[in-house]
């Protein structure tokens, strides 16, 4: 088999692996990204509220539950040293704390958006604003990322075995034309 022959073999296939790797980093993206938008709008509206002077009660209505195991919206307060003051959402029974780094970054910038994983097997999309009110500094609104987690894995799951497959048609492809070489010479 001529040297030019597999050059083009390795090519279709560096071709289809970065395809693929597009499709993934895009898809990915995607479904991470959208999984911010209810956060920022809770978070953007108490913001609002709480410059209006809103009470507290009014915004954080709504059951308590457990951020490790629920899929739902909670909102979270803090004070200016970002302690937690008020929560829907508990972790493990306590309040949720967020590290430090976290406030310094809002501060600075007003709004944080980020992936927040207080403990192994909890990961959180997180939104948090700084707001300007006496007692409370910081809004935070999250929910877990444990249904993105799963579209994300039968993501990578399906382009993997798409990427299987098209490699496997490209071995073929050259399994068939090198017998076909051998017969013609022969």
């Amino acid at each position: 088999m001529k040297n030019s022959n597999w050059l083009v073999y390795a090519t279709a296939i560096l071709i289809i692996t970065i395809l693929v790797g597009l499709v993934y980093v895009s898809v990915q993206q995607s479904h991470r990204s959208v999984a911010n938008d209810p956060q920022l709008q809770i978070a953007r509206d108490m913001s609002e509220q709480l410059k209006r002077n809103r009470p507290v009660d009014q915004l954080m209505a709504g059951d308590t539950i457990e951020i490790s195991q629920s899929l739902a919206v909670f909102k979270s307060l803090y004070n200016s040293n970002g302690e937690p003051i008020q929560s829907t959402g508990l972790l493990d029974g306590t309040l949720p704390k967020v590290p430090k780094g976290v406030f310094d970054f809002t501060r600075a910038n007003t709004e944080n958006v980020l992936t927040w994983q207080p403990r192994r097997g909890v990961r959180i999309a997180l939104v948090v604003e700084s707001v300007d009110s006496p007692v409370i500094s910081y809004v935070a609104v999250g929910r877990s990322l444990k249904e993105v987690v799963k579209r994300v894995s039968n993501l990578t799951t399906m382009l993997f075995i798409g990427w299987i497959i098209c490699v496997g048609i490209i071995f073929l492809y050259w399994f068939i034309t090198t017998l076909q070489n051998r017969n013609d010479n022969q």
